[in-house]
This record gives C-alpha cells, structure tokens and sequence, in this order.
C-alpha cells in the first residue's frame, strides 16, 4: 500500500476511534485548548506591551530626554500612558544643551493645565507650549503640512480632535483660541495634547498656569547627530547636568518592563503547571484506552501490524484531539486579548492591543503546535508500552 493510503486509512481509523468515546475525549480536547489559549494570551499580551512601549519610544523622534529628575516617572507616564502631567527645570539647561557638537537637534516642551471648551473639559487634555521653530517632534504628524500657528491659535492631537468634533474654536485658559491643525495618532501623550507657541504664553493669567512660571521648561527633546554614541552622549549630559534625569530610547517605560517580566514570570509558571496537567490527562486517557483494546492490539500484532502501525494510529488519536483542542484555543486567546484586554490597567493605560498580523498567526501556530506537543507526549508513554507486548501476551492479557 503506498504510504499517503496507508497514512490516509490510519487517520480514517483514529477519527472513527475518536468519536467513539466523545465525552473522554472532549475533556482531553478541553485542557489542551485551555493551555493554548493560555499560551496564545500569554505571548500576544507581551508583545502587546512591548511593542507599544517600542513605538512610543520611537515615535518620539528622539534619541535622548531630559526632565527634572523627580519627575522621570511621570514623564514616562504622559510619553506611554497620556496622563497630564506638570514638572519643571530651568530653561538655562536647554541653552546649554542644544549647542554641544553632539546633537544635531533639540527642542523643548512646557506641560500645563487641562483644555477647557465651551460647555465641558477635556479631561485627559495636557496643554503643551512648544518652540515650532526648533520642533521635530510634533511637526511629523501633520497629514499636511501645517498653517505656522499665530497668535491665538493651536494645534490639537487625534484624541482631542475626535472629542472636539467640528468645533474650530475653544476656551483655553479663559481665552478664545482658534484651531487650525490636527495630528494624527500617535498611540502617545501626543494624542492628548493641545499645542499652542511659547510666545503666547505672556498673554495667558498667571493664575490659571498653575505651577509654571517665566523661564522654566518641562521635558527637552534630543536627536544626536550620524555616527555619535548614545551612550557617550548621555554619560556627557549627566555628567554636565547631574541634577537632571535623562530618559534614553531604550530606557523609556523602565518600570512598564520590569513589571512585564514579572507578568510574563507569572505566566511562565501558569502554563508549565497546566503543561504538566495536560500531559497527565493524556497519560491517563490513553491508558485507559490502551488497557480496553489491548486485545484488539494483541491481534493486529498477530496478523503482521508492526509496532510503528500501532503507534501511529493512537498517535493520530492524540493529534486528532489534540487538534481540535488548539484550535478551539486559538480562538479563546485571540478574543481574550482583543474584546478584553481592556479590563487589564497595563494594557488599557497604554492603548496597547493586540492587531492581526503575520507574527500574531505565528504565535498562535507555535502555541497549538506546543500544545499538539504535549497531548503527544502525555499519550505516548501508554502507548509506546502497549505497542512493544508480544501479540500473545497482549490478547492473554484481555
């Protein structure tokens, strides 16, 4: 019999064999499904976060951030999560800044209060006073270039043009302010941010501007010139401005991934305490059925089945289920992370969720095949021992 009609007629066999005892197997099928959807979870969560804290980071343009160094946290969290926030340092740091031979750009941003419009408040609004000058971080997330900003009018992020709507002109502290672009989102603080010149910020109250005073700023931006060391120029900077945190590309959300690796340690544990679970349900189910047809085995042996035959076919019952389960798994995992996923603080405060992609595909492949894996190797120590009894021994034995 060529191979494929031997291999076809083997997976005829198990199928049969399978839906016969049903409720057994269905169990079976049901703990290997709640592995994968573990698993599955477990993997597109990680990279859920990760990449957010990733692109945020880039999306920034820049390579270095300078704050306050008490407020390197809260930078972190208008960056990652869009929290208003307000912190300040000494405009005279970016003076000095901006002019060393390493940098090829710079700019700086002063963190106000809340956006108020008309009727209601733009809760989670940070008003932000930037130098379009010298801007790189802002200007490249205009779908067309920008009208250059005047007195009296702003630029608003994705978040706020959407609670906006069509409404072009807002109170911003007490003051009429007419907007005339808006950014597309960034998955940023960006997004919350209502932009406004520097400039303007002698006609605003001083009583509305909260803890900002003349000559202080908020965060600076940095771009290192082709070719400089990140880590050169940050020792650099610190070593120049000891009392002033820095934030490098790769550093951003520091605390986000340390609470990542614990979660992923949780996970970790999880899914090798339910691996071990799922392979002792299928050593359990496949010797229960490899005692109920060793008779059966005892007399395919007699009539010429080799013991690979014999393997393979209740292998294939274990891959049939096993399956079955994965799939089913797959599914669980993928709607777990995208319909609620927004019940989990980490992933919410981000805005990270997990998008169809290639890689997502392959995460789900890898965590059915483990899954597959570990039903296999639950059902081959029965099996590989019923497979090895002398055909006499096993149909005596019945």
């Amino acid at each position: 019999m060529p191979p494929s009609k031997r291999l076809d007629s083997i997976l005829r066999i198990a199928w049969k064999t399978v839906s016969r005892k049903i409720f057994r197997n269905i169990v079976l099928a049901a703990a290997v499904s709640l592995l994968v959807s573990l698993l599955v979870f477990a993997l597109l969560f990680n990279r859920a976060v990760h990449d957010d804290i990733e692109a945020a980071s880039r999306k920034l343009g820049a390579e270095i951030v300078m704050v306050p160094v008490e407020a390197i946290e809260k930078a972190e969290e208008f960056i990652l999560e869009s929290k208003k926030k307000d912190f300040y340092m000494d405009r005279e740091v970016y003076e000095k800044v901006k002019d060393l031979p390493e940098i090829e750009k710079a700019t700086f941003q002063i963190y106000l209060e809340t956006l108020e419009s008309g009727c209601c408040s733009i809760v989670e609004g940070q008003v932000v006073a930037f130098d379009p000058e010298t801007d790189f971080v802002i200007s490249p997330w205009f779908s067309e270039p920008p009208k250059p900003l005047e007195e009296g009018e702003v630029y608003i992020g994705s978040y706020v043009y959407e609670y906006l709507g069509l409404i072009k002109t807002m109170a911003l502290f007490n003051k009429e302010v007419k907007v005339v672009g808006d950014l597309r989102e960034t998955g940023t603080g960006l997004d919350h941010g209502i932009f406004m010149r520097v400039e303007d910020l002698d006609k605003i109250s001083a009583s509305v501007t909260g803890k900002y005073s003349p000559g202080k700023i908020s965060i600076i931006f940095i771009k290192l010139k082709e070719g400089v060391e990140l880590v050169d120029a940050t020792n650099k900077i610190q070593g120049m401005f000891p009392n002033i945190g820095t934030m490098t590309r790769g550093s951003i959300g520091a605390n986000v991934r340390t609470t990542l690796r614990d979660i992923t340690s949780v996970f970790s544990i999880t899914i090798l305490i339910s691996s071990a679970l799922a392979v002792l349900l299928a050593w359990s189910t496949f010797t229960a059925l490899a005692n109920e047809r060793r008779r059966e085995v005892g007399i395919l042996r007699a009539i010429g089945a080799h013991r690979s035959h014999i393997m393979k076919m209740f292998l294939s019952e274990a891959a049939i289920i096993s399956l079955l389960g994965g799939i089913i798994g797959i599914g669980i995992g993928n709607y777990l992370i995208h319909h609620l996923a927004g019940n989990f603080d980490l992933l919410s405060k981000l805005g990270a969720y997990a998008s169809i992609s290639m890689l997502n595909v392959m995460y789900s492949i890898i965590a059915m095949l483990v899954g597959i894996g570990v039903c296999l190797i639950g059902a081959a120590i029965p099996v590989i021992r019923l497979a090895r009894m002398e055909p006499l021994q096993a149909i005596k034995e019945e």
